[in-house]
C-alpha cells in the first residue's frame, strides 16, 4: 500500500501529486486516458480543519467547496440547486435528482444525528459507520448515472481525539480526494467529532484506485507544479473558524444547512458558521462575486480564498479585453 501524508489538505495535494509523478502507471478508462496508482492509497491528514486550497494553478472553487456541503447537511440531492456553483454537476443528474448524493444517502434513517448519539453514548464503540453505497441504487442492475465514489466512513476515538476514516472505491486525485472530498468529508468529520464532544482527530483516507486524468482541463500545468503549492496555515497567515460554537447542536447546524438551500430565511439562522461564512459566501457567488459580502466572510481562510478565486477571474477580463 502507498501512503500519503500531509499536515494538512495543501500540504497532502503537494504530496499527493509526487506520489502520481512517481508512482503513477498510464492506461485507459471508460472516461479516457487515465493515470493510476497500481495499488490501494492511504492518506493521513493531521490538521484536517486546515482543509482549503489556495494555489492559483488549482485554481479550486471555495464557493463550490463550501455550498456542497451545506447542501450535503441540508440532505439534499436537487441537483439544480448545487449546480448553481458548478454546472457540470447536472451532467450526473437523472431528472434533477442526484442519486448518489452523500448528505441525501446520510439523511436516509437519520445517519449523523444517530452517529453523534451513539458516540457520546459508548465513545468507544467500533460500530460507528455511516454507508453511502445502496446496492438497491448502486447495483449493476440499478440505472443511475451518480454512483458514490467513497462507499462507508469509521469514526474511532483515539489519542489525539475523534478519528475519521473514509472507504473509497475510485477517486480522482485532483478533484476528488484532494479537492471537494477533502473539504466537505474533513467539514463531516468536525461536525461528527464537535457534536460529540471530541477534538477533530486524524483524517484518513482508503482507496482502492487513485488516479488523475491528463486529458482535463489544465492537468498539464497542474501537474507540473508539483512542488509550488502554497500553504498560508503554516506561516500563520490564515486561521480556521470552527463549524460549532460552544452551545451550538449538530441539529442547529443542520436546520441552518436546510433553511439555506430552500431559501427558508425569514426567522433567520441561528449557527455562526452558516450565518457568518456560509451565507456571506453563497451570497456573494450569487451576486456576481460582490466583494463587500466577500468581506463578511468571518472565516479568515474562506474569506482569501474567496478573494483569491474572484480576483484571478477579475484579471483574466482584463487580460481579455487588452
Amino acid at each position: 500500500m502507498i501512503e500519503i501524508k500531509g499536515r494538512n489538505v495543501p500540504q497532502a495535494y503537494k504530496e499527493g501529486l509526487w506520489v502520481m509523478n512517481t508512482c503513477g502507471e498510464r492506461g485507459d478508462s471508460r472516461n479516457g486516458p487515465v493515470m493510476s496508482i497500481p495499488q490501494p492509497v492511504l492518506l493521513t491528514i493531521k490538521y484536517p480543519w486546515e482543509r482549503v486550497l489556495f494555489d492559483p494553478v488549482r485554481d479550486a472553487n471555495p464557493f463550490f467547496h463550501v455550498m456542497e456541503f451545506v447542501w450535503m447537511m441540508a440532505g439534499s440531492n436537487d441537483a439544480k440547486w448545487i449546480s448553481q456553483f458548478n454546472s457540470r454537476m447536472m451532467e450526473y443528474s437523472d431528472d434533477g435528482i442526484l442519486r448518489g448524493a452523500y448528505g441525501w444517502r446520510w439523511s436516509q434513517g437519520d445517519q449523523i444525528r444517530n452517529a453523534v448519539r451513539l458516540l457520546r453514548r459508548d465513545p468507544d464503540t467500533r460500530q460507528c459507520v455511516l454507508q453511502m453505497w445502496d446496492n438497491t441504487y448502486d447495483g449493476v442492475e440499478a440505472k443511475s448515472s451518480d454512483r458514490p465514489c467513497n462507499t462507508h466512513i469509521y469514526f474511532r476515538t483515539g489519542p489525539r481525539g475523534l478519528d475519521m476514516t473514509v472507504c473509497n472505491r475510485s477517486n480522482d486525485m485532483i478533484w476528488g480526494m484532494l479537492g471537494t472530498n477533502a473539504v466537505h468529508m474533513t467539514m463531516l468529520h468536525e461536525l461528527v467529532a464537535r457534536a460529540s464532544g471530541f477534538r477533530q482527530g486524524l483524517y484518513q483516507v482508503f482507496t482502492n484506485n487513485l488516479h488523475v486524468y491528463p486529458d482535463m482541463p489544465n492537468f498539464s500545468k497542474i501537474y507540473k507544479k508539483t512542488f509550488a503549492c502554497y500553504d498560508p496555515y503554516s506561516y500563520e497567515e490564515v486561521r480556521h473558524t470552527p463549524l460549532l460554537d460552544r452551545n451550538e447542536t449538530c441539529e442547529m447546524f443542520m436546520e441552518d444547512c436546510r433553511k439555506l438551500v430552500d431559501g427558508d430565511l425569514e426567522d433567520g439562522l441561528c449557527t455562526n458558521w452558516v450565518e457568518n461564512v456560509a451565507y456571506p459566501m453563497y451570497e456573494a457567488y450569487l451576486g456576481e462575486h460582490r466583494m463587500d459580502y466577500i468581506s463578511y466572510i468571518d472565516a479568515p481562510d474562506w474569506q482569501r480564498a474567496c478573494s483569491e478565486w474572484v480576483a484571478r477571474r477579475a484579471s483574466a477580463k482584463v487580460a481579455a479585453v487588452v
